[in-house]
């Protein structure tokens, strides 16, 4: 039995597991001599089983179990938001900001002559309070106390 092409480690271990029950008096380092070998070549739990053997049954299980939870946590993060939805969201969000610095470069500019009359109009405004008077004869308020 081999792990097939678009098998998950998962998958495999699940299949094999069931065709071993059905097999009577099966020698544990032959169903893990079977299930070694069936593994697909270039996957990182069959390199990991190269460079480390496993002891027995119990040992490749329990780091097989590492590996799927690993794929799957990867599989699972590649469905949240894959690298090009990503790219996609933020080419989105950059034209609709140009579309809006756009709109902001369309409105007319203010003469000179236009900023000062709104300028004039905020000075007189009764909400502002009482204008400072603009006389540069007067000394400033600290200076007119005697003695100071």
């Amino acid at each position: 039995m081999v792990q097939g092409k678009d098998d998950t480690l998962r998958d495999y271990l699940t299949r094999f597991n069931k065709e071993s029950l059905k097999i009577k008096d099966l020698e544990p380092s032959f169903a893990l001599a079977a299930l070694n070998s069936g593994l697909k070549d270039n996957f990182p739990f069959t390199l990991s089983l190269m460079k480390k053997p496993a002891q027995d049954m119990a040992d490749l299980l329990k780091r097989a179990e590492k590996y799927v939870n690993a794929d799957e946590a990867m599989e699972a993060r590649k469905q949240k938001t894959s690298w090009t939805d990503q790219l996609v969201e933020k080419e989105e969000h950059l034209r609709s900001a140009l579309g809006k610095n756009q709109k902001m470069k369309e409105k007319p500019e203010l003469t000179k002559d236009d900023r000062r009359h709104k300028l004039t109009k905020r000075k007189e405004s009764p909400k502002r309070g009482t204008p400072i008077p603009n006389s540069n004869n007067s000394p400033p308020p600290w200076r007119q106390v005697p003695g100071y």
